[in-house]
């Protein structure tokens, strides 16, 4: 996919800040339903919050996603995802939520861009 950032609008990086993969629930903690992986990024005052769920179809996975600005949701951020053979893009709805189903395991890439900067996540593992 090419590159269609506004020049203007600063890019950073975001930071991973909880992953259930490495950090699962604390001892004594019980889940009733597992819910997928789950995983936090934050840059500034901007979250993205990412939920991935094995999808029925193998080697599949939904990605579902929100975007908070401040703790607000963000709508309209531009939602880039691109891999080795796939690419989408979504826009998030009032919620700030966005969500892309029947996505094929690999490693990502994933850029959300607003009117003021555009938050990069450069290895996203969805596996």
């Amino acid at each position: 996919m090419a590159d269609t950032a506004d020049p203007a609008v600063p890019r950073v990086q975001a930071r991973l800040v909880y992953d259930t993969k490495t950090q699962p629930l604390a001892s004594g903690v019980r889940a009733a339903v597992v819910r997928g992986r789950r995983l936090l990024y934050a840059v500034e005052a901007t979250e993205l919050v990412l939920q991935i769920i094995v999808e029925r179809r193998p080697d599949h996975v939904r990605l579902i996603g929100q975007v908070l600005d401040e703790g607000m949701p963000v709508d309209g951020a531009m939602v880039s995802l691109r891999g080795a053979s796939t690419a989408r893009r979504r826009v998030t709805d009032d919620e700030g939520e966005f969500r892309v189903t029947e996505l094929p395991t690999g490693s990502y890439g994933l850029d959300i861009e607003t009117m003021m900067y555009q938050v990069s996540v450069d290895q996203l593992d969805l596996g």
